[in-house]
């Protein structure tokens, strides 16, 4: 006999900052939510994520979410209750050969209000002392882009969710169905019964829907960042946070400067689903060799800290949303491939949307 230990309208499976954006929708409308996660909010690549935020989006997977979610940040949310943004501007650096194909996008952005400059390697070279940038690329600047704390966002939305939103501390086991409709989520320690369930759970969503009959497939991929203390040699505190898609590499101010949290994109997958504190040599010198193209003073700069995580890659295109008509019931949002974080708010706004369709 079925043990039930909840019920509910919706269950999310996923306590990232995906899963918490769209339960904190739902609950605004008034429909129940349970959050399953065996490792607690933001207990996975939410709570490893670097958060930055802009509106202008390289890949033109989700210019629009890119946008509206840096539009909600600036806002401290839906409520006014998350944290501030840390200005400091946002600069992503891509081939000016590359420039037209973005035409669009940032003309849109423009014309919807963002604050957005053009700037030559020259200009940048001018604004930034520190930065060493070659001819041949150009930057998208963002004054109002920047970061925020990953968790402290994750955790005000779990209270602005409220008493509608219940937190299951346990590990889902499998998608129940009745049919051909969704009746909720097994987990290690009982079922709960819901009209709807949300996989947000990265690559743990995978064989969640596979208990189903649906094709999910995601791989998880190494990230690894490191804190970087170049003392006297730092780059000016007007550094922004900076992503350069011809090298895989980001950076941004800590809290306190001079210190820098910096990281490169990695090729290696299939790692562990853990976060751990510290970063293995290797990968330390990985970083700086890549980061100090750019910011020469990393080149020597000492390593006082830094994080190896994961997060869940698509094995096709970018992340995506989406209610299955097989089982009736089920939305999966995932693949975000480490850009989740600029997108949360838009995308709970739309998963949201897309629950409260299948429960009609």
């Amino acid at each position: 006999m079925t043990q039930f230990v909840a019920r509910a309208d919706v269950v999310v499976v996923g306590g990232g900052i995906i899963g918490l954006a769209t339960a904190e929708r739902l609950t605004a409308q008034q429909l129940s939510v349970v959050l399953v996660d065996d490792s607690g909010i933001a207990g996975g690549a939410t709570g490893a994520s670097g958060g930055l935020i802009r509106a202008f989006d390289p890949a033109r997977h989700h210019a629009s979410w890119a946008a509206q979610g840096l539009e909600r940040y600036l806002r401290c949310g839906w409520r006014g209750t998350w944290p501030q943004v840390r200005e400091h501007g946002a600069l992503t650096l891509l081939p000016s050969a590359d420039l037209p194909r973005h035409s669009a996008q940032t003309r849109a952005l423009r014309e919807a209000g963002h604050d957005l400059a053009l700037l030559s390697a020259d200009e940048m070279r001018t604004r930034f002392p520190g930065l060493d940038v070659p001819d041949g690329l150009s930057g998208v600047y963002e004054p109002r882009g920047g970061w925020l704390p990953a968790r402290q966002v994750a955790h005000a939305l779990l209270c602005d969710a409220g008493p509608g939103l219940r937190v299951l501390r346990a590990r889902a086991t499998a998608v129940r169905t009745a049919g051909s409709r969704v009746t909720g989520v097994a987990t290690g320690v009982g079922s709960i019964r819901a009209g709807a369930v949300l996989l947000a759970a990265g690559v743990g969503s995978s064989p969640l829907a596979a208990s189903v009959g649906v094709s999910l497939p995601l791989r998880t991929r190494s990230v690894a960042y490191g804190l970087f203390d170049p003392g006297t040699g730092a780059p000016d505190a007007a550094l922004p946070t900076i992503v350069d898609v011809t090298t895989g590499a980001w950076v941004r101010r800590w809290d306190a400067h001079p210190t820098l949290l910096a990281g490169v994109r990695s090729g290696a997958t299939d790692v562990p689903e853990t976060v751990r504190t510290g970063i293995s040599a290797p990968e330390e010198e990985r970083i700086r060799g890549v980061m100090s193209r750019r910011i020469p003073c990393l080149a020597s700069a000492p390593a006082v800290g830094g994080r190896t995580a994961y997060d869940a890659q698509a094995l096709a295109g970018g992340g995506t949303v989406t209610a299955w008509s097989e089982p009736h019931g089920l939305v999966t949002a995932t693949g975000w491939n480490g850009g989740g974080f600029k997108l949360a708010p838009a995308v709970g706004v739309h998963t949201a949307a897309r629950l409260r369709e299948v429960l009609a």
